[in-house]
């Protein structure tokens, strides 16, 4: 599990994470939903051009979209900003955000799966991608008795980074939280074995994995979450957590799973439902990342 020590860091680091939490801090005094818009408009506004989130989405935007009008990519774009400031805020406050919008949509070919997976004590698979918000799929299924747990990257800045891992578990929510490294792997594939709840998502990039391809570029997938169902025989099935129009209520679908074949045949198929989610909806798809930053060679 991720262990949230006292943090070591640089005092630059520790001034910008203080900056940060006082920023907060003040916005705490400011209406929940208000906050909320204000935090999304600054993303979309000058904020996201300082730290140049803007011109990364429209970077992405151009290569995987070369031929849609320049409006059309920044209506986009300006949804990717806005829903990143939200979810950023809304993930700062988790109480607040978890007490919103207490009956989040829960649909989906494969819920009943889930559920009875559940019921059952058999492991669950879960896989995504930076959909609105991951964390309304988490609270939605708590609902049901389910808690998910998952794997997160460590934060440059480590005093945040402490922060960020206390709000994942808050009120006992949440599933284990394991830290992406070796032991963290082992320790998640262990606890999965014991008919936990887990998710990875597949949408970030990395320089290693098998080659796929994801809107039309070839790029690197792990096969560890395919892997990890295979070897505990958990369920493996997708989940999309989705911003509604009105920016403030959510809907989570679970989708079909995916049947036991080989790992990378399941992470091949897995690749394709989240390509497909984000051509339906790209503004709730996460294209500030850099997902296509490590190019596979040609066969």
């Amino acid at each position: 599990m991720a262990k949230t020590g006292k943090p070591r860091g640089t005092l630059r680091q520790k001034l910008e994470y203080l900056a940060i939490m006082a920023f907060f801090g003040a916005m705490w005094l400011v209406p929940y939903r208000l906050r909320n818009r204000c935090v999304g408009a600054c993303l979309c506004g000058f904020l996201g051009r300082i730290l140049g989130y803007r011109k990364r989405v429209m970077d992405n935007l151009e290569l995987i979209y070369p031929d849609i009008p320049h409006m059309r990519k920044l209506q986009i774009a300006n949804q990717v900003l806005d829903n990143a400031g939200r979810t950023f805020t809304e993930n700062m406050f988790p109480e607040q955000f978890q007490a919103q919008d207490p009956d989040i949509k829960l649909h989906g070919a494969g819920l009943e799966a889930v559920l009875q997976a559940h019921k059952e004590g058999r492991p669950i698979m879960f896989y995504s991608g930076h959909f609105g918000n991951h964390e309304a799929f988490r609270a939605a299924l708590f609902k049901h008795g389910l808690k998910v747990g998952g794997m997160v990257r460590r934060m440059a800045n480590p005093y945040f980074d402490v922060q960020y891992k206390r709000m994942l578990d808050i009120n006992g929510r949440g599933g284990p939280v394991f830290e992406a490294d070796k032991h963290g792997t082992l320790a998640m594939l262990k606890s999965l074995k014991t008919g936990t709840a887990l998710v990875l998502l597949l949408d970030l990039a990395v320089g290693h994995g098998i080659a796929v391809n994801f809107m039309g570029r070839r790029v690197y997938c792990s096969v560890t979450a395919a892997s990890f169902a295979l070897k505990t025989k958990a369920l493996f099935v997708p989940y999309f957590s989705m911003r509604n129009r009105d920016g403030e209520s959510f809907s989570v679908e679970i989708g079909t799973p995916i049947e036991h074949s080989d790992a990378q045949t399941m992470t091949r198929e897995a690749t394709k439902s989240l390509e497909e989610r984000v051509h339906a909806d790209p503004g709730n798809w996460f294209w500030i990342h850099r997902r296509w930053k490590y190019c596979p060679p040609t066969d």
